[in-house]
């Protein structure tokens, strides 16, 4: 079933074409990631659907009762309300269910005879109306799903206009999410999370039964959330089934095909010109001018011609002139705290040439300031920093704020470096800098070109150990896989702190991960800790059951005794060791089930359903108990 639908839109501001005969349908159920270069048109998209911005031409179709939901990179609030408050404005419907179910109770307290029966139909009819949409449980909800975009209880009762950009970019996402729309709309919905609320996010939105269009430069989250992606490049869609990674293969043979047909009309082309050429006087000049007006309108028309051209990326190769001596760099004893809030401490590391490390940790756990301490920019508590020899260090501070904005792009790409005015300009070529864009003030660029900027210096000073704080923020996906590239071919050795999950996997063989007031120090990349991370909490389970079960034996009633020596007046006293396991995970799999039902909302707008749901539950604990007794018994 379609949600809604975009037919042979057109958009334009100014001169600038944003949208040029665009389709696009989204169906039920369907989690669609919308990529595109930054400034392509993606929120202004996201917005039309919403009926934020209207087309200048075709039909926006949506269908009737279908309720959209769109997460604003700038949401408004109440800034006097409170945290809870705000967050609760999403269950407003419930709210007036609740206060008019009290005040019956209250007036079926005072009257009796037919006017009580009257009040308590009404009562009983409000009370249906109340469970299903959520009932007593939406509390727990509102909660959990706080809890679960990182806003803990102790900020609930915070004023919304003391939060931070951060943290009014999770409130929204959650009043967001509580409200259940049929179709979300997110625009970058990870900015300001950790990675502890990214995955809880990506779970969430996996058990989410409407269909969601987000926007995302978060490449793990697409490969895990995505069932097809829409891809917005001059100003049209393109849609790939499947997730990110299969649409990257199916982009490279698509762009494989358009670079060979390309080739064979440049061919062509020079061929038709070469033609023209000769001929243009003589007997054969008309049929020569014929073909120059043919050339010229294919070249002014030609759709392949325009994309080819328009494929802009940056070419980014790190590149150093001075090797390292083995050991870049040992730590000893490092601590660093503010006030009582301990970041980490006795932190012994050492990092040899040619490692690639990544840095992880939650929002607030130090990492900044750990690359900081590292570099002198900060000192710490105690511990000792050794550097080896004949290191030149580069720095990318996340903040891109180390820039005079009144300075232009070419002053500050050279700073107090001795560079030919021709290498400098190559350099800034390179990265997406035009002839136009070198006399340009700093502060009138977007965060995109900053970070370009940015990069630019340290292709120019040539380090051979990088320090590099969240260098993907501002950049849109092909430039990340541009720093992926020149990453994986850099010489020297870098340390990197990032939330992006897909650029760790692709570029670093090791992790320091800051638990405060730790650090475990992995090798390995983010998947692999992932793994090893499941495989303990697995393996914690497992013994903590077992643990439960010896001691719910151990406490087992000795009356239970006289069916001991007779298996069958034991539940499952005849089955066989292998059978009673494969009973014990059959009815572990539907606990498990239970539970996951359990989390979904929309279980409980059916009463009957939920109170199944709950004897379903409380049966199979029984009998799991049975099964485990019995087979504890045999061991």
């Amino acid at each position: 079933m379609a949600l809604t639908s975009l037919a042979n839109i057109e958009k334009t501001f100014g001169r600038r074409i944003i949208f040029d005969q665009l389709h696009l349908q989204i169906d039920q159920g369907e989690r669609i990631g919308l990529i595109g270069d930054n400034g392509s048109g993606k929120t202004t998209l996201l917005k039309m659907l919403a009926g934020q911005i209207q087309a200048d031409a075709g039909l926006v179709t949506i269908a009737k009762n279908v309720r959209m939901s769109l997460l604003d990179q700038d949401p408004v609030f109440d800034d006097e309300n409170t945290v809870m408050d705000e967050a609760e404005l999403a269950f407003a419907e419930l709210h007036r269910l609740s206060h008019h179910l009290r005040e019956q109770e209250h007036e079926m307290a005072d009257v009796s005879g037919q006017a009580l029966e009257k009040l308590l139909a009404q009562y009983q009819h409000l009370q249906h109306e109340f469970d299903l949409a959520g009932g007593h449980a939406w509390r727990h909800r509102l909660e959990a799903v706080l809890q679960g975009v990182g806003l803990e209880p102790a900020a609930w009762g915070q004023n919304v206009g003391s939060l931070s950009g951060g943290q009014r970019s999770r409130l929204a996402l959650a009043k967001m999410l509580l409200s259940e729309p049929d179709l979300l709309l997110l625009d970058e919905p990870t900015n300001h999370l950790d990675l502890a609320a990214i995955e809880w996010l990506e779970d969430f939105l996996l058990d989410f039964r409407g269909a969601t269009l987000l926007i995302s430069h978060d490449r793990y989250l697409l490969d895990r959330l995505a069932t097809r992606i829409v891809y917005l490049k001059n100003a049209r869609l393109a849609s790939y089934p499947g997730n990110y990674s299969a649409f990257v293969k199916q982009r490279e043979v698509h762009e494989l095909t358009q670079a060979r047909a390309y080739a064979e009309q440049q061919e062509d082309i020079e061929k038709q010109s070469e033609y023209i050429r000769r001929f243009s006087a003589g007997q054969r000049a008309r049929q020569a001018k014929g073909r120059k007006k043919r050339l010229l309108r294919l070249l002014e028309s030609d759709q392949l011609i325009h994309d080819v051209s328009a494929q802009r990326k940056i070419h980014l190769a790190l590149r150093t002139d001075q090797r390292a001596g083995d050991i870049v760099l040992r730590t000893s004893g490092l601590a660093k705290s503010y006030g009582e809030n301990t970041l980490w401490r006795d932190v012994a590391l050492e990092v040899r040439r040619g490692q690639r490390i990544g840095v992880v940790g939650p929002n607030g756990s130090g990492k900044t300031t750990l690359l900081e301490v590292l570099i002198a920019r900060r000192e710490p508590d105690q511990g000792e920093i050794f550097w080896g020899a004949n290191l030149r260090i580069g720095y990318y501070d996340q903040n891109l704020d180390d820039f005079d904005p009144t300075g232009t792009v070419i002053e500050e790409a050279r700073g107090q470096r001795r560079i030919p005015d021709q290498e400098l300009r190559s350099v800034l070529a390179t990265m997406l800098f035009g002839a136009q864009d070198m006399d340009k003030p700093v502060g009138l660029l977007s965060g995109g070109e900053r970070a370009r900027l940015s990069l630019s210096q340290l292709l120019l000073d040539k380090p051979n150990v990088l320090v590099l704080d969240e260098p993907t923020n501002h950049l849109d996906i092909a430039s990340r896989e541009a720093l992926e590239a020149a990453l994986g071919q850099f010489p020297g050795t870098f340390i990197c702190v990032s939330h992006d999950r897909y650029f760790l996997d692709r570029v670093v063989n090791r992790l320091w991960v800051i638990e405060p007031p730790g650090l475990a120090d992995f090798s390995g990349n983010y998947s692999a800790w992932i793994a090893r991370q499941r495989q303990r909490q697995t393996q914690a389970k497992a013994a903590a059951e077992l643990a439960k079960n010896q001691a719910r034996l151990a406490q087992a009633p000795k009356a239970a005794t006289p069916s001991a020596d007779n298996p069958y007046k034991r539940p499952f006293g005849r089955l066989s060791l292998e059978e009673l396991e494969r009973r014990i995970t059959d009815t572990e799999i539907a606990l498990a089930q239970c539970q996951r039902e359990f989390a979904d909302a929309s279980t409980f707008k059916d009463p009957s359903r939920g109170r199944q749901l709950r004897s379903d539950y409380d049966e199979l604990n029984k009998t799991l108990a049975q099964l485990e007794a019995e087979y504890f018994a045999r061991q």
